[in-house]
């Protein structure tokens, strides 16, 4: 069992090293599950397909496949380690096109700019954190510290001193308790929800699959999440490549290198 944060927008998938060992563990994993409603949904009735002989060089023959450039400009982070990044994705590109796939460069999210400059990705999940945590927590077999809210979980990491609080924070959760104060019960909940629905709908992804008719969307990681989120579209993350050996180390600020040479 996974520790939720948002039932409307967390999804669960496989880490693996390439995407043949993806492949077989999507295969074992797939399929319907009593403790997530969302997989009684399962197109095709359920059937699950054979996804390890998809993997093979021909599959990506006459697939559309759309790059959304302009929300790849917003999503970037500041930094200038990002260029390197878009020159290993176009090199991506590249081979899935010769490998007979139509790429539509520039496919559009026509309210990409309109989500990231709101704040109803951190309310919804915000929301669903307080309440989706509690319900984790009484699922618990053993529970020593009987934490049972995220209310708990915030007062025992303040207290408890291997958690190294005020050092490490609970500022997302300050934040979901005291700043924003109500749950995915509340009716302003489903105002929030459904703009964030509006993001990834017609106006995110799904919009620029419709109107470019793509079998798929392909980015760089960083920040992509969020785009396929309100439109509950399944992700997948592939390898792309690592930064290369002369890389200036980019620290954050717990002093941990996420830019560097080596690293994915």
């Amino acid at each position: 069992m996974v520790v939720p944060i948002s039932e409307h927008l967390d999804t669960v998938g496989p880490i693996t090293t390439n995407v043949k060992d993806g492949a077989i563990l999507l295969q074992a994993i797939a399929g319907f599950d009593a403790n997530d409603n969302y997989t009684s949904a399962i197109p095709n009735h359920g059937v699950i397909p054979d996804y390890l002989a998809a993997c093979n060089y021909s599959a990506l023959a006459g697939a559309r496949i759309g790059i959304p450039r302009s929300a790849m400009a917003l999503r970037a982070p500041q930094i200038s380690t990002y260029w390197p990044q878009v020159q290993i994705f176009d090199k991506a590109v590249a081979i899935m096109r010769d490998a007979g796939a139509i790429i539509i460069d520039n496919s559009n999210f026509t309210a990409a700019a309109d989500l990231l400059n709101s704040t109803v990705e951190g309310q919804v999940t915000n929301a669903d954190f307080i309440v989706d945590l509690a319900r984790y927590l009484d699922k618990l077999v053993h529970n020593p510290g009987n934490v049972t809210s995220l209310e708990d979980v915030r007062r025992f990491t303040q207290s408890f001193d291997l958690e190294d609080y005020p050092d490490r924070d609970t500022k997302i959760w300050d934040t979901a308790l005291l700043e924003q104060g109500w749950n995915n019960t509340d009716p302003r909940f489903w105002k929030a929800y459904l703009e964030f629905l509006y993001y990834g709908g017609e106006g995110g992804l799904l919009g620029a699959i419709e109107r470019d008719n793509l079998d798929a969307i392909i980015m760089p990681a960083n920040g992509s999440p969020v785009f396929a989120a309100g439109g509950g579209a399944p992700v997948i993350s592939v390898p792309l490549g690592f930064h290369a050996a002369n890389t200036t180390v980019v620290e954050n600020d717990r002093g941990m290198p996420f830019v560097a040479p080596g690293i994915p």
